[in-house]
C-alpha cells in the first residue's frame, strides 16, 4: 500500500503528510495527557531559589550605614553605589548627631529620594519614632554595611537567597581584601566577664571581626534592646549572641571603595573613639573583664585610683541581690590586699590565720569565695602590738590604708584611700583553751577551741600559701554549722545571706 502511495502524484503525497501532522497536533491539543518522549528522556532542573527572592531586592532590603567617622569617610560614594544599582532601595545613615561636615549630597535630589539621615541626638521637639531608626525600616531584611563599600548585584542576590533559607541566622560577607575572623562569644552575667574565642569552623559565628556586610532579618533586630549602640557592630553582636542568633559567613565579597582613615593621626583618633565607646558600653552592661581571642585579659573595672564597683554594704551586698558574684576586679584587688596584709603580719612575727569565709574559700577552691565581700584574717590579740601599722594606722608606703574600726576592737586594711575594698584583721583572745572574739561581733564569728591553732597548717589561698587552722573542715563546721563546705557548694552566698 505504501509503495502505491509513494508512486502516486506529488500533490497527493504532500496532502497526505500534512494530514498526518494535523492529526498529531489535534491529538496533543485534545488529549494533553498524551506525551511523546524522545529516545533519550530530558532531565528537568527545578530552581532552589526561594520564591520571595524573585521579588525585586529593593522591596526586600533596607541598607543601613552605621560604621563611619564624621571627620573622614567615603559615605557619599558608597551611597551612590547602592543608588546606581538599586534606585528604589531604602538607605539609612544612622549617626549619633547631625553630621558635620555634612555629607556632600542633597537629600532633596530626586535620585536620592530614598536616602534618609537619622540622627540619634536628643531633641526636645522630636518624637520617640524620630529617634528610633527602626521606625524607618519596613522591609523584611536589613543590610548593615561599613563605610567605603561598593555593592555587587550578584553578591547581594546570593546573600538574600541564602538568608531566606535560614531561620535563626544572619549572613555575612567580606568587604574588599578584609580577612574576617569568626568568633564565639561567652557572656557571663554572674561573673561580669566577656570572653571571645576563635571558631574552628570559621563559618558559623557569634561575632565577626573585620570589614564586612551583614544581612539579617528585621524581626531579629526588632527583638534587640539597643541594636544601633556603638561601638558597631561589636555592640550588635553582643546582643545577638545572647539571643543565640548566629552569623553564617559566605564566600565571596563586596568591593571596597576609597581608602580612608589611613594616616597615623586618623588611626589614633579612631582608636580613641572606639576605646571610649567600649568603656561606655562595658559600663552599661557591667562588664569588668574581657578575655580576648588571643588570651589577653583586659580589665574595665575599678583600680587603685577609683572607687570599688559596689556601694557600701547594708546587710546584703548589692551584687548578690542582682544575682551576681563579686566583680572580678574587686576580687583581684582583695587578693592584692590580702597578700600585703599577710606578709606584714608574718614579717612582724604575729600569729595569724585565715578566718571563716576566707578559710572556706581556700578549702572549696583555693581562692577568695566568688561572692566574698572581704577577706578575714584572725590574729592573736596579744600580737597586735607587734604590727606597727595596726598601732599607727594610716597609708603605708604601698598605698594600703590601715585603720581601726570605730565600733569594736578590730581592724580594716583598704586597698587605697579611694578604693575601699578591704581585709578584716580580727583579734582573738585566748582564755582557758578557747579563742574569744576581742570586743567585736560579726554574725558568723564564734569562739573556738585553741587547739585548732596548735600547730597552724598551711593552705593554698589566692596564689600563695597562707596559715590556717589545722583541721579546716571541723573548724568551719564550728563557725558555720555542720557540713559548711558541702552547703557552700550547694547554696553559694545563701550560706551567709539567706
Amino acid at each position: 500500500m505504501f509503495y502505491r502511495l509513494f508512486r502516486g502524484r506529488l500533490t497527493f503525497r504532500i496532502y497526505f503528510v500534512f494530514a498526518i501532522i494535523l492529526i498529531i497536533l489535534l491529538s496533543r491539543y485534545l488529549l494533553p495527557e498524551l506525551k511523546i518522549y524522545p529516545i533519550a528522556p530530558v532531565t528537568e532542573y527545578h530552581s532552589t531559589v526561594h520564591p520571595r527572592t524573585h521579588l525585586h531586592l529593593s522591596k526586600l532590603i533596607t541598607v543601613v550605614f552605621r560604621q563611619f567617622e564624621e571627620f573622614e569617610n567615603d559615605v557619599a560614594d558608597s551611597v551612590q553605589s547602592f543608588v546606581s544599582a538599586f534606585p528604589n532601595m531604602p538607605i539609612l545613615l544612622v549617626c549619633d548627631r547631625k553630621p558635620y561636615p555634612p555629607f556632600p549630597f542633597s537629600a532633596t535630589n530626586d535620585t536620592l529620594r530614598n536616602v534618609k539621615v537619622v540622627s540619634l541626638e536628643f531633641k526636645l521637639d522630636a518624637s520617640a519614632a524620630d529617634l528610633n531608626p527602626l521606625s524607618y525600616i519596613h522591609t523584611e531584611f536589613v543590610l548593615f554595611v561599613p563605610d567605603s563599600i561598593r555593592v555587587s548585584r550578584r553578591a547581594l542576590q546570593e546573600m538574600t537567597e541564602f538568608a531566606t533559607t535560614l531561620s535563626k541566622h544572619a549572613v555575612g560577607l567580606a568587604v574588599g581584601s578584609s580577612r574576617l575572623i569568626c568568633l564565639q562569644v561567652k557572656w557571663s552575667y554572674v561573673d561580669w566577664t566577656l570572653q571571645y574565642t576563635k571558631d574552628s569552623s570559621g563559618k558559623i559565628c557569634d561575632s565577626v571581626h573585620g570589614q564586612h556586610a551583614l544581612l539579617t532579618k528585621t524581626a531579629f533586630i526588632n527583638n534587640l534592646p539597643r541594636p544601633f549602640n556603638m561601638p558597631f557592630p561589636e555592640s550588635l553582636y553582643l546582643q545577638t549572641s545572647v539571643k543565640n542568633i548566629k552569623v553564617h559567613l559566605l564566600d565571596g565579597k563586596f568591593n571596597a571603595g576609597r581608602s580612608v582613615l589611613k594616616s597615623p593621626g586618623a588611626k589614633q583618633r579612631l582608636s580613641r573613639r572606639i576605646r571610649d565607646y567600649r568603656m561606655v558600653l562595658y559600663k552599661q552592661l557591667g562588664i569588668k573583664t574581657v578575655i580576648r581571642e588571643d588570651g589577653r585579659i583586659q580589665w574595665f573595672g575599678c583600680k587603685r585610683e577609683t572607687q570599688r564597683c559596689y556601694p557600701s554594704v547594708q546587710g546584703v551586698p548589692s551584687y548578690i541581690l542582682d544575682g551576681r558574684n563579686t566583680p572580678p576586679c574587686c576580687r583581684r584587688n582583695m587578693r592584692r590586699t590580702a597578700g600585703h596584709v599577710l606578709r606584714a603580719l608574718l614579717q612582724a612575727g604575729a600569729r595569724c590565720w585565715l578566718e571563716t569565709t576566707s578559710l572556706l574559700g581556700a578549702v572549696v577552691q583555693g581562692d577568695i569565695l566568688p561572692w566574698a565581700e572581704y577577706v578575714e584574717i584572725g590574729i592573736h590579740a596579744s600580737d597586735v602590738s607587734r604590727v606597727t601599722w595596726l598601732q599607727r594606722g594610716g597609708a603605708d608606703a604601698d598605698g594600703f590604708v590601715w585603720e581601726r574600726a570605730t565600733k569594736g576592737h578590730y581592724y580594716r586594711v583598704a586597698y587605697s584611700a579611694t578604693n575601699r575594698v578591704y581585709v578584716l584583721v580580727l583579734p582573738f583572745t585566748a582564755r582557758n583553751g578557747t579563742m574569744w572574739p576581742a570586743d567585736w561581733v560579726l554574725a558568723h564569728q564564734k569562739e573556738f577551741p585553741e587547739r585548732h591553732l596548735h600547730p597552724l597548717a598551711q593552705i593554698n589561698f589566692a596564689g600563695r600559701q597562707a596559715p590556717a587552722p589545722n583541721d579546716a573542715r571541723t573548724f568551719l563546721d564550728l563557725k558555720l554549722g555542720a557540713g559548711a563546705v558541702e552547703r557552700c557548694d550547694r547554696n553559694g552566698p545563701k550560706l551567709l545571706y539567706p
